[in-house]
């Protein structure tokens, strides 16, 4: 079993349920963090630099490819490579190719995603063992 206790799950969310419910299936192997608007988001980034960031698009303040592009755009270079997987109810081919513009390392569409799923990606992502997360977003087009 990997110490998984010691990496940061950044969750920017406005959805307090649905916050819950990632919290339910994370915060017992890893940090959980939340932020529930875009800004919060950006500070939080900041101050705690997690390993990996669930990101909404949909957000209050600031919206999502908002904090997207600056993190990317970012002159420290392990904020700037920060994994992001995406969680949204944006479906759309464009908000799509919006996000892996922004290197995204996965895009998942919450109504037709199993939170397991999102966990895995997460362990993945935080382990190596997809062989490269940046070549496995999630083209949910297919579905």
């Amino acid at each position: 079993m990997y110490d998984d206790l010691s990496k940061k799950i950044l969750v920017i969310e406005d959805d307090m349920d649905f916050r819950k419910s990632l919290y339910g299936l994370l915060a017992y192997e890893f940090t959980f963090i939340t932020a529930d608007d875009g800004e919060q988001g950006i500070e939080k980034i900041l101050v705690h630099r997690p390993n990996v960031i669930l990101l909404d698009l949909l957000l209050p303040k600031l919206d999502g490819f908002e904090v997207l592009k600056r993190v990317r755009e970012y002159p420290d270079e392990g904020i700037k490579n920060t994994p992001v997987v995406v969680l949204s109810n944006l479906s759309g081919n464009e908000d799509f190719i919006k996000a892996q513009n922004w290197k995204v390392d996965a895009y998942y569409v919450k109504s037709h995603t199993k939170l397991a799923e999102v966990k895995n990606k997460v362990k993945e992502i935080l382990h190596g063992e997809s062989g490269g997360p940046r070549e496995e977003v999630m083209d949910f087009r297919d579905l």
